[in-house]
């Protein structure tokens, strides 16, 4: 989605080597699997990918692909799998498809396609498409590279089933996958801690802990374009977007164009990162966080210790392939401050503390990530975790 030459994702032998240097050991992506496969399970060959918004998100954290790229998405994965072998790297295969990823397929049909699926039957289809691309991967003698499989990220908050029937669903996939691959682990990915939704067949507890969430969604969105009275015409009459937008704007209505090619969700908070003034961003937020640090740090010493008295009840090896503050603007540094890095510190203290067998430091960590950009943290971080050493 980002893999045109200069793009972050353009070299994946570079991006493997890079991520060794930095003390990672594996790397969780999007596995396109309705891009490397057609519906009928054919390969799907050429795909072109487009921006997730035409014409804007220079400042959306993994969402920037300026698109135009045209690439084989499974020979794709056959090079990284590769490349993963012969760096000693390992791979976590997952989905966004319904959720944000297919809003970068350029061609409307197969987006249609993607979504022509009822939902009762998409996380069945998504199981068939990963046994697929593993059956592949087994005959090129690359499956123990595979460190374990989610059928789709965050299935409660993506476009599925709701409720119970959700659970049915998901623990069917699972079923499918668990009696085809006997031999690699096959996990479930949630952000809710509702343990009720995890079905009782997954390998894997992976539970997403986004601690400043209630900062984000009460007080930095809140508070500002997701709030009742907030009024498009007019974002400076709001007290805190006038200190932190820029005086020239991207209007409402010309962002809202484009962006009806994404979830309703995104569209005001994206809209306020395209026309942030990110030095008067970080500025107030690193104000606000003076209020907000113990309530952030208590809530992340609460959900890790539930969500690991829970993962050691189903006596499940825990994860946390996501988590932080909650989705910053892409050019914020913020969360790589002394300040944003030490909740980032304090996750792996938790980590290793509750004895989990996986974690990741920071909302996402790649190339297109300004925390990248501090390989010396990142690999001392990631090297403290896995030797089980706190910083406490």
């Amino acid at each position: 989605m980002a893999a045109t030459p200069g793009e972050p994702y353009d070299d994946l032998e570079r991006c493997v080597l890079e991520l060794k240097q930095r003390g990672f050991n594996t790397v969780r992506i999007e596995t396109g699997l309705n891009w490397a496969f057609k519906l009928d399970g054919q390969p799907r060959g050429l795909m072109t990918f487009g921006p997730w918004i035409a014409g804007h998100g220079w400042n959306l954290s993994s969402m920037n692909g300026r698109g135009g790229g045209t690439l084989d998405v499974l020979e794709r994965l056959f090079r990284l799998f590769e490349l993963a072998k012969q760096h000693g790297i390992f791979v976590i295969l997952t989905s966004w498809e319904y959720q944000d990823s297919t809003s970068f397929v350029a061609d409307p049909r197969i987006r249609a396609e993607v979504y022509a699926i009822p939902e009762v039957d998409r996380l069945r289809n998504l199981a068939m498409q990963h046994d697929r691309l593993l059956t592949l991967l087994k005959k090129r003698e690359l499956e123990k590279q595979v460190a374990f499989v989610e059928v789709h990220n965050e299935p409660e908050y993506s476009e599925f089933s709701k409720g119970p029937e959700l659970k049915g669903l998901h623990q069917e996939a699972v079923a499918f996958l668990r009696e085809r691959h006997p031999d690699i682990l096959i996990g479930g990915d949630f952000a809710s801690h509702d343990y009720a939704l995890i079905p009782h067949n997954v390998q894997v507890f992976d539970q997403h802990i986004y601690a400043g969430a209630a900062w984000y969604f009460g007080e930095l969105y809140g508070e500002t374009v997701l709030h009742k009275d907030f009024h498009s015409a007019d974002p400076h009459a709001n007290e805190i977007l006038r200190r932190v937008l820029k005086k020239d704007l991207v209007s409402w209505d010309e962002f809202m164009k484009p962006a009806a090619n994404i979830r309703p969700f995104w569209r005001p908070v994206m809209w306020m990162f395209e026309n942030l003034d990110n030095e008067k961003w970080d500025a107030w937020v690193a104000e606000r966080f003076v209020e907000w640090k113990d309530r952030i740090w208590a809530e992340a010493r609460k959900r890790f210790a539930e969500d690991a008295q829970e993962g050691h009840r189903r006596n499940l090896p825990l994860i946390l392939d996501e988590g932080g503050f909650f989705y910053p603007p892409r050019l914020s540094r913020f969360e790589v401050s002394p300040d944003g890095l030490s909740l980032l510190d304090l996750f792996t203290d938790l980590a290793i503390e509750h004895n989990y067998w996986g974690t990741m430091p920071g909302t996402y960590s790649g190339p297109e990530h300004l925390l990248w950009q501090q390989p010396e943290w990142l690999r001392r971080n990631n090297e403290r975790f896995l030797t089980g050493k706190s910083k406490g």
